[in-house]
């Protein structure tokens, strides 16, 4: 009988917790809120302060949502956009804070962060026909060579401070989009954990452990080759990328092959080659950031139910499970169907298929398998504070270490 009492005490407790934690019925919140706009800048001017500031939140809010739209929606697909005037744009808006606010009598600026609503804004692109992904990758490491001469003289620089590529790279807006891309930071610990020779090399054990220092799952090498023309003056580029999941090489204990020049461009004399820089990695960037959502698009319509079991060491590892899923796009739901101190059974509603829903919780530090006819859901023990990447006014430099 006592232990039968403690048993039921243990499911009491569990229950409470749990509905503290996520309440029954509650919508599931996005963590990563791919529908918020930051650091947006308006500068307006007008015959009042007061008419300067209409204008100014008008366009700003206005600018907030294409940030969205770029964000999660795919480049092709952006031209889609509705044409919309400000009061539909204000009623999009779920909550604004103003920020930095400065005013003339004439002039108004500020610095706005814009929520819009979700369900109003998916409703809207999907009768639009805009394609989207809301999941947020885990961060991928950007590793920028740069090299210079014919072979077999080649120099190619990565840490060094003549690099323009890597300066290039390190000025990009930091978190506009759904992958995070990490420019290390090119301090001692980074220059020990890799080279320009290894990331040309695709070093398995020197890729993971530049990986690990930033708690990336994926590093990118890419490699600009700049010669100039003798007779123009002109610079011909050669760019070449490789992607490649550290952990995975490191298996295999096989280095990847050196990235093989994909694109040639050549800037002109007259134009400005630390822009010209600054277009490519804007793009390649972009590249990257479209194949991401192309993976997880959002597939309205086809919404599953998953059963699966959860090994449970304690019961805060079910409340930090259901937490963690409850910030995955395309989940909808997360019921606690049965429980014993040693394992929890859930049910989750979601959008897509099987294979998209794997991909989206190892985002959030878990890991689901398939062990025919159960499905088991594993939370992934808690990474290391990662290194702080470069920040772009000393990209150019060594900075100073992890703080």
């Amino acid at each position: 009988m006592a232990v039968v009492g403690r048993f039921r005490a243990f499911v009491w407790v569990a229950a409470f917790a749990l509905g503290a934690a996520l309440a029954p019925g509650r919508a599931l919140a996005q963590a990563d809120d791919v529908f918020t706009a930051r650091g947006v800048a308006v500068d307006a001017t007008d015959q009042t302060a007061a008419a300067a500031r209409v204008k100014a939140l008008a366009d700003g809010q206005r600018r907030a949502l294409r940030q969205v739209f770029e964000r999660i929606v795919l480049a092709e697909d952006l031209a889609r956009q509705p044409r919309l005037n400000d009061r539909q744009i204000e009623a999009l808006v779920q909550a604004l804070e103003v920020n930095k606010e400065r005013t003339s009598s004439v002039r108004y600026l500020a610095e706005l962060i814009v929520r819009f609503k979700p369900e109003d804004l998916r409703q809207m692109m999907q009768q639009a026909n805009m394609r989207f992904a809301e999941t947020v990758s885990r961060p991928i490491v950007v590793l920028p060579v740069y090299v210079t001469g014919k072979a077999p003289s080649q120099t190619a620089v990565l840490w060094e401070d003549a690099n323009p590529w890597r300066k290039a790279w390190a000025d990009l807006p930091q978190g506009a989009g759904l992958v995070p891309m990490i420019v290390p930071i090119g301090d001692l610990a980074d220059a020990e954990a890799i080279d320009a020779a290894g990331a040309l090399a695709g070093d398995p054990a020197k890729l993971g452990a530049i990986a690990s220092r930033y708690r990336a799952v994926e590093t990118i090498v890419t490699v600009l080759t700049a010669n100039e023309d003798p007779r123009s003056k002109a610079t011909l580029l050669q760019l070449a990328l490789n992607r490649g999941r550290p952990g995975a090489a490191a298996e295999g204990g096989q280095a990847a092959a050196p990235p093989a020049p994909d694109k040639s461009i050549v800037v002109p004399a007259s134009a400005s080659l630390d822009e010209r820089l600054a277009a490519i990695a804007r793009d390649q960037a972009r590249a990257v950031e479209d194949q991401w959502k192309r993976s997880h698009l959002m597939r309205f319509g086809e919404e599953q139910r998953l059963s699966l079991s959860l090994p449970l060491g304690s019961l805060g590892e079910l409340v930090e499970a259901r937490r963690r899923l409850s910030e995955v796009s395309g989940v909808r739901r997360v019921d606690v169907t049965a429980l014993t101190r040693k394992l929890a059974r859930l049910s989750v509603v979601y959008s897509g298929d099987p294979e998209q829903l794997q991909a989206a919780v190892l985002q959030k530090d878990m890991v689901l398998s398939s062990d025919p006819p159960d499905w088991q859901l594993k939370l992934a023990p808690a990474d290391p504070a990662p290194a702080r990447p470069a920040p772009a006014a000393a990209a150019t430099g060594a900075a100073a270490g992890p703080q």
